[in-house]
Formats: C-alpha cells, sequence, structure tokens
C-alpha cells in the first residue's frame, strides 16, 4: 500500500514538474524533480514502474532489422542509426547477420528507419560533393588525390556524419518527459528481448581506431552536426536539401 502511495505522488510531482516547464517555472521544475529523484532513490522505483498499467498496453513494442553493410565499411552506419535510436526512444542490437535490430514501439521505428534511410542518401551525395570541392582546392596546389585517397575520404565523411548528428540531438536539451519516456522504452525493450536470442547492444557506437581523412571527418561532423532536426520530427513532410540544413 505505500508502494502504490508513493507511486500516486510521483505521479503527480511529474505532472507539477511538466506544468512548470510548460509555463517557463525553472525553479519549481526543478524542485519537482529533484522529488521524484529522491523518491525513486529512497523506494527503489523507475519511472517505468511509475506508468498505469493502461499506459504500459498501448504501447506495442516491435522490431525492425536493417543492413549495415556498406561499400564505405560497416561503421558509419551503425554510428548514424544508434544516434538516430538514442534519441527517438528506440534501442538498437547488433545481429550476426549484419543487420542492425531496431526495437521500439511501432511508429518510434518508422522513424528511426526512414529518417536513417533518408539521410544516407543525403550524407552519400554530400560526401561526393564535399569530395569535388576538396579536390578542387588540391587541384589548385598541383595537387589531386588517387582513387585509393578518394575513398578514404568518403569514407572518413560518412564516420563523421554520426557523431556531428549525435552533438547535434545532444544541443536539445530535452524535456523531463522525453527523459522519462526514454528510460521507460529502454526497459520495454529490454523486456521485449527477454529470452530471445543474444544481440549484442549499441549505445553510441564506438568504432574500432583506424586512420582517417581528418579533413573528411570533420567536413562530414560539421554536415552532421548542422541538419536540421525539426523537419525529421514533423515526421510528414520529407525536406529538400535545400532545407535540409539550418
Amino acid at each position: 500500500m505505500e508502494k502504490e502511495n508513493v507511486i500516486n505522488k510521483i505521479r503527480k510531482l511529474l505532472k507539477l514538474q511538466y506544468g512548470a516547464e510548460k509555463i517557463g517555472s525553472e525553479g519549481e521544475a526543478f524542485a519537482a524533480a529533484e522529488a521524484i529523484r529522491r523518491l525513486l532513490t529512497e523506494y527503489n522505483l523507475t519511472l517505468n514502474d511509475v506508468g498505469t498499467e493502461e499506459e504500459k498496453q498501448e504501447i506495442e513494442m516491435t522490431g525492425d532489422a536493417i543492413s549495415f553493410v556498406d561499400g564505405y565499411g560497416f561503421t558509419w552506419k551503425k554510428v548514424l542509426m544508434s544516434t538516430i535510436c538514442e534519441f527517438n526512444f528506440c534501442s538498437m542490437y547488433i545481429r550476426g547477420d549484419k543487420k542492425m535490430l531496431i526495437i521500439g514501439a511501432e511508429h518510434n521505428v518508422i522513424v528511426c528507419r526512414e529518417f536513417f534511410t533518408y539521410l544516407c542518401q543525403v550524407f552519400r551525395r554530400l560526401a561526393q560533393q564535399r569530395l569535388d570541392e576538396h579536390q578542387l582546392e588540391l587541384y589548385a596546389e598541383g595537387k589531386r588525390l588517387n582513387d585509393k585517397g578518394c575513398r578514404e575520404f568518403i569514407r572518413s565523411y560518412l564516420e563523421g556524419t554520426g557523431f556531428g548528428l549525435h552533438d547535434n540531438y545532444e544541443s536539445r536539451q530535452p524535456t523531463s518527459e522525453e527523459t522519462a519516456l526514454v528510460l521507460c522504452h529502454q526497459k520495454m525493450a529490454e523486456d521485449y528481448l527477454h529470452n530471445k536470442t543474444s544481440y549484442q547492444h549499441q549505445g553510441t557506437h564506438k568504432p574500432k581506431e583506424r586512420a582517417v581523412y581528418e579533413e573528411a571527418f570533420m567536413a562530414g561532423f560539421d554536415d552532421g552536426l548542422n541538419v536540421s532536426l525539426d523537419k525529421q520530427i514533423e515526421g510528414v513532410k520529407k525536406p529538400t536539401q535545400a532545407e535540409l540544413f539550418k
């Protein structure tokens, strides 16, 4: 009975915190968040425990497998997808058949898959554009990249995009409601995979150390950092390339 009372109190505090954030009352929101944290710690609870059974049943978890095989190495697609999942309420697992398993609520999985597919196309086009620009700069100096150098430039550019995208997402301050949803959906993803085949969980993917073309990597990082997230969040209209950047 005491636990149920505590859970009800946390729900009331969450509503208070959300309301305070909406009207810009940072002090009240912070105080509510601190009270929530203390109660969760004291009673060994998580925000997933606070949701009602009706709320939990409304969220049906699903999975979708997407290949990370690519002619420019496997790293960049795993970095890109793990970043998108991390900030869109999904979890990513690596399967033995060279596919990424995306776990989450159906609508969130769709968002991750569609945005990933779209950004792969955009960044591949931009990789060639950045290479052409770099070749012109080298040509002015009487230099040029050979075929191997061109491949290394594109690979390094693509590997930079996911890290730039991660910093882009982190620059957005999440609301307490978004933070609560992330924790809740992570727990639900773990439950979904319970007693299933073992997978390697991916947070923000850490690639193996290898030589990178620094200028190309930073060009990719900058494009990932400046991509517009608002267009993706709308989820209805795909942005044009001109609209993609802020």
